[in-house]
């Protein structure tokens, strides 16, 4: 099993978080238990990185937008969660996610 960490700023990871949630709650009415298991690891590798952080939080709880979040995922986890990010992309408002899909793109490329 190899793992990988990545740096993903908060407002960034915050599209991820918001993907991977949107595919658990569609897939769990399919019965897809693959996006279950997997999201549930993706969301909480953010929770923990989100957690470790010791320093001042936004009303929500969440460090500061900029702030990296050093993520650790098994490189499967990480592919998976590449194609929730392509999966939601048609509705994307913001570029934030072809951006964080670059930057989990290009660590897996350099790993």
């Amino acid at each position: 099993m190899e793992y990988l960490t990545i740096e993903i700023p908060v407002h960034l990871w915050w599209r991820v978080d918001g993907c991977v949630d949107n595919s658990m709650a569609i897939d769990a009415v399919e019965a897809v238990i693959e996006t279950t298991m997997v999201g549930s690891c993706v969301r909480d590798a953010g929770w923990r990185a989100s957690a470790a952080f010791d320093g001042e939080r936004d009303q929500y709880g969440w460090p500061p937008q900029r702030h990296p979040l050093p993520i650790v995922l098994r490189t499967a986890h990480w592919e998976w969660t590449l194609e929730q990010l392509d999966r939601w992309e048609p509705y994307a408002t913001d570029s934030t996610s072809a951006e964080v899909r670059g930057l989990i793109a290009a660590a897996l490329r350099d790993r």
